[in-house]
C-alpha cells in the first residue's frame, strides 16, 4: 500500500472511538485516495481491503448511530409536548398549534373554535377517593376528548382539571355542539371506586377565533365563557 494510504489507514486507526466530526475527514481523505488508486500492488492488497472492509463497517455502524440519535431527538420532542399522565397534548403544544392556526386564519381569513373544559367538582373527587381515582377521572376525560376529535381538531391538557380542545375551519354554532356532544357524553360517564359508581361533569365554554384574533384573548373569552356555563348549571341545580 503506498504511503499516503498507510499514513490515512493510521490516523484512522488512531481514532476509533472520535467523535464522527474527528473521523470524518480520515474517511473523506481515504475515499479521494481509493479513486484516484490506478492500480493496487499485491503485497498491499489484503491491507487494501482490510481497511476498505473498515471503512464500510463505520459507515454502517454511523448511519445506525444517526438513525438512533434521530430517533431519540423525537422521543424527546414528543416528550416535551406531550402531557405524561393523559397523553394528550400539553401546554406547550398548545400555544405552538394556535399559533399555527391562527397564522393561517390571517393569511386565509378562516374562522374556528377554541373551547376551555373544566371539570366540576374534581377536588371533592381527589379528597374523598384519593389522587389515583382523580388521575383515571382526568384520563376518561381525556379519551372522551380523543374520541371526538376529527383529524384537523386538536385536544389538550393545560394544566389540573383544566382541558382545551380547537376545531378548526369551524363556526361558534358547530363549536357549541361539540362542547354539548363532549359535557353530555362526560356527564353520562362514571367510574367504578370502592363498590361505587362516581359520576363526571364538566363545564365547557366556547369562543370564536377569525383573523383578528390572538392567543391569549381567545383563550381568556373560553375561559370566561367557561365560567358562565358553570355558573348557570350549578344555579339550575343541574
Amino acid at each position: 500500500m503506498s504511503s499516503d494510504l498507510f499514513a490515512t489507514a493510521a490516523g484512522f486507526s488512531s481514532t476509533p472511538h472520535a467523535p464522527e466530526s474527528e473521523i470524518m475527514p480520515y474517511l473523506e481523505d481515504l475515499a479521494d485516495k481509493i479513486k484516484t488508486r490506478s492500480h493496487i500492488q499485491e503485497s498491499d492488497n489484503k491491507a487494501y481491503w482490510n481497511l476498505i472492509d473498515r471503512v464500510l463497517a463505520y459507515a454502517a455502524s454511523a448511519e445506525q448511530h444517526i438513525a438512533e440519535q434521530q430517533s431519540r431527538i423525537k422521543e424527546l420532542e414528543n416528550l416535551s409536548t406531550t402531557d405524561e399522565l393523559t397523553g394528550l397534548a400539553n401546554r406547550r403544544a398548545l400555544k405552538s398549534h394556535l399559533q399555527r392556526v391562527l397564522a393561517s386564519a390571517t393569511r386565509h381569513e378562516e374562522t374556528g373554535v377554541v373551547a376551555f373544559v373544566d371539570m366540576d367538582f374534581f377536588k371533592e373527587i381527589n379528597d374523598q377517593f384519593g389522587h389515583d381515582t382523580g388521575d383515571q377521572a382526568l384520563k376518561t376525560v381525556a379519551r372522551i376528548l380523543k374520541e371526538n376529535m376529527r383529524n384537523t381538531d386538536f385536544a389538550a391538557r393545560l394544566s389540573g382539571d383544566e382541558f382545551v380542545f380547537v376545531l378548526e375551519k369551524a363556526d361558534i354554532e358547530q363549536g357549541k355542539m361539540k362542547a354539548e356532544l363532549i359535557r353530555k357524553t362526560i356527564c353520562e360517564t362514571t367510574l367504578p371506586v370502592r363498590g361505587k359508581e362516581i359520576s363526571l361533569s364538566a363545564s365547557i365554554g366556547v369562543a370564536s377565533y377569525d383573523k383578528n384574533s390572538e392567543i391569549n384573548s381567545i383563550l381568556g373569552e373560553a375561559d370566561k365563557a367557561m365560567y358562565m356555563d358553570k355558573a348557570e348549571r350549578r344555579k339550575c341545580g343541574t
